[in-house]
């Protein structure tokens, strides 16, 4: 059955796999999903919109508008990471298709993403790097990250992760959700309406929060402005939490002091940002959550087996909240 409770004979269904590492998700697919017809694409192929009218079913991070307007047979998407502002932003697709996400599996990585660059620039690993490839001998003091207060902005599965790894290392955690539940892996949990009251206590700032209208440009000169001068920002969630020009500003300012920098509001990051060559910034190509074929394999083979009895989907999207 379809989501919405047809039942869809196996042999009928079609699925479109969209981008990412297509052909190895397509092998342990089709080994996982016996009778699929599995079609892969790249978002840039001439006949993309030729595959989409076939598509039962689209695997993919977004979809070209074009082949959105032409898919007329699809039911399903599911989203190959947990961040869908990619797919609910495209309006050519139908509002009867549904969404799902890779709920579990992103938080270990993610966590251990955040803890290791937070730990690479309180050790001066740059630093170190950079005097090696001079072959100088600069000795210098590297401060302890243990001690210090984080306000981690976001606490699903990922950030509840980010925040116990934080917390095992020794750092003061304060948590920032939609309503202020208790969250076991922070000091304190206070709501999002709260977050200009917990700024300026934030030595280090971590954003994993998707991205929502409420949620674009969270992060913008006013509230910049209320960190402690020298904080630290890490950002894994969206680029567009962030108001990057703001950003730019504060880092040449010294408001901020360093910042791990894994998302931007362009993808890939152009190469005439500033924020290549701003002093104390660590930027990563939006690697902080890799591609796992096993787990999205798994994701959606019991998906795909749900679709098939008319069950509610795992992880399904509320296209309204963006999440």
């Amino acid at each position: 059955m379809s989501p919405g409770g047809r039942r869809a004979p196996e042999s009928d269904c079609r699925l479109l796999i969209l981008g990412g590492p297509r052909a190895a998700l397509r092998e342990v697919i089709i080994a996982r999903c016996p009778g699929l017809a599995v079609e892969t694409r790249r978002l840039s192929d001439a006949d993309v919109g030729d595959a989409a009218e076939r598509a039962d079913i689209i695997l993919g991070w977004t979809i070209p508008p074009e082949a959105a307007r032409r898919a007329r047979r699809l039911r399903w998407v599911q989203c190959l990471g947990a961040g869908v502002d990619r797919l609910v932003a495209v309006p050519e697709l139908p509002a009867d298709v549904v969404i799902s996400r890779v709920g579990r599996g992103f938080g270990p990585a993610m966590a251990e993403h955040v803890l290791g660059y937070l730990l690479a620039l309180a050790l001066e690993v740059p630093r170190a790097l950079d005097q090696q490839h001079r072959r100088a001998w600069e000795p210098y003091s590297a401060p302890l990250l243990r001690g210090r207060t984080a306000v981690v902005v976001g606490l699903g599965e990922i950030g509840g992760e980010v925040a116990r790894l934080l917390r095992a290392a020794g750092l003061r955690v304060l948590g920032v959700n939609r309503g202020g539940a208790p969250s076991p892996h922070a000091d304190e949990t206070w709501p999002v309406a709260a977050l200009d009251r917990l700024l300026p206590r934030a030595e280090i700032l971590v954003l994993v929060v998707p991205l929502t209208a409420e949620t674009r440009h969270l992060l913008d000169a006013r509230r910049l402005a209320l960190l402690p001068r020298g904080a630290w920002l890490v950002n894994v969630g969206r680029g567009a939490l962030v108001d990057e020009p703001a950003l730019v500003a504060a880092l040449r300012a010294g408001q901020v002091g360093r910042a791990a920098l894994d998302v931007f509001e362009v993808e890939p990051l152009p190469a005439d940002s500033p924020l290549w060559d701003l002093p104390g910034v660590v930027i990563t190509p939006h690697v902080a959550g890799p591609d796992d074929v096993a787990h999205v394999a798994d994701v959606f083979a019991a998906n795909y087996a749900r679709f098939r009895a008319g069950q509610p989907l795992l992880y399904r999207v509320d296209r309204a909240c963006g999440y």
